[in-house]
């Protein structure tokens, strides 16, 4: 009722718009073990590339829905075509090329892209695998990512500028573990919603009848999806791939990443998610440390 005023919100469309995304999402699932049939990408080589896109993502000061479109892409074309290791990074940069295209006003030129691989591609290589992704994806370019259920969860769940931060920092720690595929997009959204609820002890309940509403996922159904993120939360610190927590420390996203969660905060959440015993974990202050840099294989280094 806050925007009902405001053309913008299009309230009088919302709940189409949002049955819409999740009939959509539930028919364009990736299978959760998609990268077995790679010969020559597994899941390191991937998390240390979506770690880079990151960085080139926040170089470039590209929206929030590039990033997530990006790397859909790079899934989707890697579940359909075989790719080579040396290709990984050259996949990665084309797929935030489209991405960009599609989402931003005015996207990075094809030479900026060419540029932050230091030249290791040329600019005809760039778009010979724009041609290939394209193909392989018919052309299909749009589909509903996380980020996209995640504004408008946190509208419902009030979140403050802080809260709707610490989601979003949630939210992207899972964009580097290739298992968190098996989870749709508005599935992610919402454990993020959650944890972060649970996190910050909102009172008087971490989930409330309007998330449940608007998501309609209990709290129960999304137990295990926010254990494992409130995983993810906790071995960040010792992650060698830092873009994210980087990232996070930024004082523009209220420096979320160096909340120094303690054990007793973690322990208040953990309960809610399993009912098996965890052995309790010590608390760890974050500190802010500098990008590494890390290779996708013994010959290729990604810049």
């Amino acid at each position: 009722m806050l925007h009902a005023e405001d053309p913008q919100h299009v309230v009088e469309y919302l709940s189409d718009i949002y049955r819409n995304l999740q009939q959509e999402e539930s028919q364009h699932l990736l299978q959760p073990g998609y990268l077995e049939q790679q010969c020559h990408v597994n899941p390191k080589m991937r998390a240390i590339l979506v770690d880079w896109l990151i960085d080139v993502h926040k170089k470039y000061k590209l929206r929030p829905e590039t990033l997530y479109l990006a790397i859909g892409l790079i899934d989707r074309f890697l579940e359909k075509r075989i790719t080579l290791r040396r290709h990984l990074q050259l996949v990665g940069v084309t797929a935030l090329l489209i991405a960009a295209k599609f989402e931003e006003l005015y996207p990075p030129q094809i030479n900026d892209f060419v540029y932050v691989t230091d030249k290791a591609y040329t600019k005809e290589e760039v778009i010979r695998m724009e041609v290939s992704m394209l193909t392989a994806l018919d052309f299909v370019i749009c589909r509903p990512t996380a980020v996209h259920f995640l504004d408008r969860y946190q509208v419902v769940n009030g979140c403050t500028e802080a809260h709707r931060s610490l989601a979003q920092y949630l939210l992207e720690l899972t964009l580097g573990n290739h298992e968190m595929v098996k989870y749709s997009p508005s599935h992610l959204a919402a454990a993020a919603i959650l944890l972060s609820n649970k996190l910050l002890r909102k009172q008087p309940s971490s989930w409330s009848l309007a998330c449940m509403k608007h998501t309609k996922m209990t709290e129960q159904m999304l137990k295990k999806c926010a254990q494992e993120m409130c995983d993810l939360l906790e071995a960040a610190e010792s992650n060698p791939l830092q873009a994210v927590r980087n990232k996070f420390c930024q004082l523009k996203h209220h420096e979320v990443a160096k909340i120094n969660f303690t054990q007793g905060d973690v322990a208040a959440a953990i309960p809610a998610m399993e009912e098996r015993s965890r052995p309790p974990r010590t608390a760890r202050r974050v500190s802010v440390s500098a990008p590494r840099r890390a290779s996708i294989g013994n010959n290729d280094r990604i810049r």
